[in-house]
């Protein structure tokens, strides 16, 4: 393997761990001290894999867009709205989806990954089945995503402490 696949590989091992604890809800801490410590890495070691926080939270933000859009069938304005409310079972889905709503409420590094995450999806949806879908159909569907989790009893994670990025 050449250095450039072992720092491909690296880097791709950091945004798994990160994405994966932003599944599970834990985006409300994310400086880069947290998050080194969630894959037990020094800051240098991430420091040396990406030359700064920016270019992370970008590399995080494509895993978890992924992820997300990944549950979505786009075929038509239905199976949107169809494949988005059975992906509400999904604890990784759901996840994101409170992602979205809670990042409504101040300006952090929660409102940053849902804000650039929400546009890739609005492109995406508004690219296959036109803007109608993204005015009308997107925000009823996180509206009713709402409704659900609260109704499932689902909450919000608290973390220990809320930091914004550094």
């Amino acid at each position: 393997m050449t250095q450039t696949q072992i720092l491909s590989l690296e880097r791709k091992q950091v945004v798994d761990v990160i994405t994966e604890r932003l599944l599970l809800g834990d985006w409300r801490v994310m400086t880069l001290s947290y998050l080194a410590e969630c894959g037990d890495w020094s800051e240098e070691q991430l420091a040396q894999l990406f030359p700064s926080y920016q270019v992370l939270v970008v590399a995080v933000n494509q895993s978890l867009t992924q992820h997300f859009v990944d549950h979505l069938d786009l075929s038509s304005r239905e199976r949107l709205r169809e494949s988005w409310l059975e992906s509400l079972d999904s604890s990784h889905f759901s996840a994101i989806v409170m992602l979205f709503l809670d990042a409504s409420q101040e300006e952090s590094v929660a409102w940053r990954l849902a804000n650039v995450g929400w546009t890739v999806l609005s492109n995406q949806v508004a690219a296959k089945l036109g803007y109608h879908a993204v005015n009308e159909d997107l925000p009823w569907l996180l509206g009713k995503s709402m409704l659900m989790l609260v109704n499932q009893r689902k909450h919000f994670p608290t973390a220990r402490h809320t930091a914004k990025a550094g």
